[in-house]
């Protein structure tokens, strides 16, 4: 969750006055940071149950994304394209615009996971058990939000943190460049001497995680900014 909020709240920084403007009317004037999340509880309504598949893409290990089959009920890479092309469409209705930026902030952080564009076998970490810091629980849990700095700091001092931290001059633009660079984290992800994970994994990985949310600020301020200024 607060992964997704740093993002959100990251990208809000960046964004151009008449970006800001058509997202604050689209989302009647509620912050991105509080309706990032959104999807993650969407999926557990039966409406929504479809949307599962969305949040992930699953590569089998030593293939590439063309070589591997690709879910026929959508993954984050088919929706992150589709949903931006939603947003960019003029007839859409407020509801339908809304629901589909709520998906598109969220899954640009999803893509940016190197979990959420792993294996199947495990279910993206899901299955593998770890302690950490002695509480049993996952490893893709882990990298969701328990490897992110939990002290003190406000939402806004811990994004400020991230940004003078990870100064980043991002080349890559597209889906498919993002997920490639996620998935290039993998096998350090798994790298465990054991299943008890704390100071050592923490800190050879928490700068990992926390230039990945940089980056996905950064690239979704600056589709939104691209998506919003050629669609008035």
């Amino acid at each position: 969750m607060k992964g997704h909020q740093l993002i959100a709240y990251l990208a809000q920084q960046q964004l151009e006055p008449q970006s800001q403007q058509r997202i604050e009317q689209i989302l009647d004037g509620k912050s991105m940071v509080v309706l990032v999340i959104w999807a993650d509880y969407a999926r557990k309504q039966d409406a929504w149950k479809h949307t599962g598949p969305w949040h992930y893409i699953n590569i089998p290990k030593g293939q590439s994304l063309e070589q591997s089959q690709r879910n026929p009920k959508g993954d984050v890479l088919s929706q992150l394209e589709y949903f931006e092309q939603q947003l960019k469409q003029a007839h859409l209705s407020k509801l339908e615009r809304q629901q589909a930026l709520k998906f598109y902030i969220h899954f640009v952080g999803d893509i940016h996971q190197p979990l959420h564009v792993g294996y199947a076998k495990d279910r993206g970490g899901n299955k593998v058990t770890v302690n950490w810091y002695g509480k049993t629980t996952n490893l893709h849990r882990v990298w969701d939000s328990q490897l992110l700095d939990n002290n003190k700091r406000s939402l806004g001092e811990y994004a400020q943190h991230l940004q003078v931290s990870y100064p980043s001059n991002d080349q890559l633009h597209s889906y498919q460049e993002w997920l490639n660079q996620s998935r290039a984290l993998l096998p350090a992800v798994y790298q465990l001497a054991d299943k008890n994970l704390s100071d050592d994994y923490a800190t050879q990985h928490r700068p990992t995680l926390e230039l990945q949310i940089v980056r996905a600020g950064q690239r979704l301020a600056k589709k939104l900014n691209q998506i919003f200024s050629s669609n008035p």
